[in-house]
């Protein structure tokens, strides 16, 4: 069960570099020596333990949601349109191409992410010794998170350095920024890792861990975006049909699928049921909740929540709350709200917010980051989409055009056909992918790497910025500088000199 899983994870040392923290658990859970002795070197003794350091890894990716998939990437995409704030504000800095070296959230991000590359690298190494039967299958979970970690590193940052084993502070100041080429290589060497070594299925009791079909729709991804922009490796496409291939087949009402209702994603009832790999949340005050559902939203009525939404100040764009996403489409009313109304039905707010995490009326919620339900990092519908993606870059959109309609048929939308406009051209439904792919993962963080990688952020993120700015202001030629973030400034003074900023930034 999941609670299962996330009692595993509440108990989970943290491994920061001050060394090792614990929860109170109970003995059957973890059995530790005394928190004043609670060191690397004093931990790790027996295969619980162990355990304990993988779920401690999981622990890390708590904030990948909000900080890597939320403030970062879908506050770069053109599905937010952020005010130009007249006070300084992260997201609207993300949102507007101003980031620089000191943007606090740049930190935060570099951070969460480094440390779980940490807890991988701490497990890697002290579960050398042991010989049980799951050594294997721990290391697994360990490189795939690792890869989960640095696929998003690369992509907001560009060159960043590759760390695989534990360093002392001198070592670390010693660690050159890798080439893009290497890290995706990195990548992608742990997470063929992983495929070999992950079960395709857990038990109930440790479900929600990462499977062999997790690491391969991952690597399929990663190969997807190495064949794009910015390496634009021609041999890593039919890596990725493969990998695709091979996780589409695998897909079951055991395992996961194509949900019949696309609101029923989003439900904690449905956890780990449809989607290949999530963030496991859960409500309850013990600060394993989900964050996303307030951090996306503006104005909650009591009967939706007791907590209201952030109200940060962003707005949704006419592209995703106006005619051109069709209301027969059922994917819009699921993701967002244009107007809120109150348990009587009378509209308190008109307001357009994303709600497609937030389960209305759901019992249990302790405060405004306590949500139960999952945050999906691979749905199949992603690999659905994918795998219609690298047809189409076959030039085989007869055998694209099936995959495409599972997904349009769940929504609602009429079926494309081999005589259908956006089937004319391999150029036509590569743009009719990328726009199927925008309602059916808006607001998941999933947009703007989509943009990049298909080499279309550049013209449509500057047409954009230009619609949405202020009437009277004038938005700059956005140019590949933008693609990437500035490196944290203080990484940069770790070492003075040793690394270079991203050309374009201070």
């Amino acid at each position: 069960m999941k609670a299962s899983f996330l009692k595993q994870v509440a108990c989970a040392v943290g491994l920061g570099a001050a060394g090792l923290l614990a929860t109170s658990c109970k003995e059957d859970i973890l059995q530790i020596q005394p928190v004043a002795n609670n060191t690397v070197d004093g931990f790790y003794q027996n295969e619980i333990q162990v355990n304990q350091g993988v779920m401690a890894i999981y622990n890390g990716t708590l904030s990948l949601p909000e900080n890597s998939y939320w403030f970062l990437a879908e506050f770069r995409s053109d599905n937010i349109a952020a005010d130009i704030a007249t006070v300084q504000r992260d997201y609207s800095d993300v949102s507007n191409f101003n980031t620089t070296s000191q943007t606090q959230q740049l930190q935060a991000t570099w951070t969460d992410l480094y440390e779980i590359v940490y807890r991988a690298n701490v497990l890697q190494e002290r579960i050398q010794p042991f010989t049980f039967a799951r050594v294997n299958q721990f290391k697994g979970e360990a490189r795939f998170l690792r890869a989960l970690a640095y696929f998003d590193l690369v992509r907001f940052f560009g060159a960043v350095p590759i760390v695989d084993k534990t360093l002392t502070i001198e070592q670390s100041k010693l660690v050159p920024r890798a080439p893009v080429a290497d890290v995706y290589k990195f990548i992608a060497d742990d997470l063929l890792f992983a495929a070999d070594n992950l079960p395709a299925t857990y038990t109930a009791a440790d479900k929600g861990r990462a499977t062999k079909w997790a690491a391969k729709a991952l690597l399929a991804k990663v190969y997807l975006t190495m064949y794009g922009y910015p390496l634009r490796q021609a041999s890593a496409l039919p890596l990725a049909k493969q990998q695709l291939m091979d996780v589409y087949a695998a897909a079951s009402p055991t395992t996961f699928s194509v949900a019949a209702n696309f609101a029923d994603l989003f439900k904690s009832a449905n956890d780990n049921k449809y989607a290949v790999f999530e963030i496991q949340f859960q409500s309850g005050g013990t600060g394993l909740g989900n964050p996303i559902p307030w951090q996306q939203g503006q104005v909650f009525p009591t009967n939706w929540s007791p907590f209201t939404g952030f109200a940060a100040d962003f707005t949704l764009p006419p592209a995703l709350f106006g005619a051109n996403w069709p209301k027969v489409d059922k994917r819009k009313a699921a993701t967002l709200d244009s107007v809120v109304r109150n348990a009587a039905g009378t509209i308190v707010a008109g307001r357009p917010e994303f709600t497609k995490f937030l389960e209305k009326g759901a019992a249990g919620v302790q405060n405004r980051t306590d949500y139960a339900n999952n945050f999906p990092i691979i749905r199949f519908e992603d690999v659905v989409l994918m795998y219609a993606e690298v047809l189409t870059e076959e030039n085989n959109i007869a055998l694209a055009i099936p995959l495409v309609n599972q997904i349009r048929t769940r929504s609602g939308l009429t079926a494309f056909t081999a005589a259908s406009p956006e089937a004319a051209s391999q150029a036509a439904f590569r743009a009719a992918i990328l726009k199927e792919r925008r309602y059916e993962f808006v607001a998941e963080g999933q947009r703007w790497h989509d943009l990049v990688r298909t080499g279309n952020a550049i013209s449509v993120m500057t047409a954009f910025k230009r619609s949405t700015t202020a009437a009277g202001a004038s938005f700059r030629q956005l140019d590949d500088h933008d693609l990437i973030f500035p490196i944290p400034l203080l990484e940069l003074r770790i070492n003075p000199g040793f690394w270079q900023q991203n050309p374009g930034y201070n």
